[in-house]
């Protein structure tokens, strides 16, 4: 959850419903006081609801604005590339940001760089951020520090210093996450709370933890609940429960390659790894290549099958038939080519993030969720 956590996943939103309610329009000011970065493209980054916004703008005569809308109170993130020198002696050090809240109105950023400015924002988000960040900060310095210490070691090749830096680095992270459910079950009302459980709920989460994570949801106060973001939050906490193991596999039908009918019921009587990907998702197109083709290969005679589910983008069938020829991918395809297709499947398994998994037994019900790596050669293993 903290700022420099690794990405381990990508976002599916594809899928995601939009919203009708009325939109809000906010304008964001960045006064550099500095021409040196004249010309260079600053990037805005927040959800409108349940939908990830990315928009960027150019600074000119040292000043950067940008507008938009928004339904509700999101947390927001302001970035641009860093200079040759602010990457001196850091090399991985490569874009500088801010963040705060916006819920309207102009927003106000002073001074340069990015990792020093004042900002100024209007309404109660902003200052609850304000007062989250004083909290968080003494942690993050440590956590940031220990992380490029380790990276240091890591470059010098110092196996002692790199373990005992990823150590240290990971006690950090552990006390940022303390810091922030604490701050969680203490203001049920604030829209901080909201985001820092919007980033607790993951697939792997979902998948191991939901009764933490539905009883987190239930503290929150019936406003926040209501919100766009709440709304999916709770729908997608509930449909967990319904998808664990022990829980029926729900059946659906898509289409495969030629255009065939494929239904996931067909399948009874095997082992099936119901596995959700896409061709444009970096991460599980590494998991199709090192884990799922290496445990069809294995598995393919004990009973085994997977079926593939690409979230793709409408329009991208070439791109999703290419993927699955240059990975080599010997087994069922199919694929949601419609908006429609993608979000009733998307919420039968309530899937918001990608690669994702599910292992159903001959059956029907579901064995075991999230699979990666060699955990899913060991459940295989396991069960086969």
């Amino acid at each position: 959850m903290n700022t420099l956590k690794a990405i381990v996943a990508v976002i599916s939103m594809t899928g995601a419903t939009m919203t009708l309610s009325a939109q809000t329009p906010f304008n964001i000011k960045w006064n550099l006081k500095d021409t040196t970065r004249n010309g260079e493209k600053v990037t805005l980054s927040y959800y409108n609801g349940s939908k990830r916004v990315y928009t960027a703008a150019t600074i000119k005569d040292g000043l950067f604005t940008i507008e938009g809308t928004l339904v509700e109170p999101s947390r927001a993130t302001l970035s641009i590339a860093t200079t040759k020198k602010q990457r001196e002696g850091i090399p991985w050090f490569t874009s500088e940001k801010c963040e705060f809240y916006i819920e309207g109105g102009e927003v106000t950023v002073d001074g340069y760089p990015l990792t020093t400015v004042a900002v100024k924002a209007p309404g109660k988000s902003q200052q609850d951020f304000l007062a989250f960040q004083a909290k968080l900060k003494p942690f993050e310095d440590k956590e940031r520090a220990s992380y490029n210490d380790m990276l240091h070691a890591i470059i010098n090749r110092d196996s002692v210093a790199t373990i005992n830096y990823k150590a240290l680095n990971e006690q950090c992270k552990q006390r940022i996450d303390s810091v922030e459910l604490v701050y969680l079950k203490a203001n049920p009302a604030s829209h901080v709370s909201l985001g820092l459980l919007r980033e607790m709920v993951t697939a792997k989460a979902l998948a191991e933890d939901k009764e933490t994570l539905s009883a987190l949801y239930n503290k929150l106060a019936a406003p926040l609940k209501n919100t766009v973001v709440g709304k999916e939050l709770g729908e997608l906490i509930a449909t967990a429960f319904k998808v664990g193991p022990g829980k029926p596999a729900a059946d659906f039908v898509l289409n495969d390659t030629l255009g065939n009918p494929i239904r996931l019921s067909s399948f009874k009587g095997k082992y099936v790894l119901l596995d959700f990907w896409a061709s444009w998702c970096i991460p599980c197109r590494y998991e199709n290549t090192t884990s799922v083709v290496k445990a069809y290969d294995q598995f393919k005679d004990k009973n085994f099958t997977v079926l593939s589910v690409s979230l793709e983008k409408p329009g991208d069938r070439k791109a999703w038939v290419a993927a699955i020829i240059k990975d080599r991918l010997t087994w069922p395809q199919v694929a949601t080519l419609t908006p429609e297709e993608n979000t009733t499947v998307t919420k039968l398994y309530g899937i918001h993030e990608i690669p994702m998994n599910f292992l159903i037994d001959p059956q029907g019900k579901i064995v075991a969720i999230h699979l990666r790596g060699e955990a899913l050669l060991k459940k295989l293993q396991e069960v086969l």
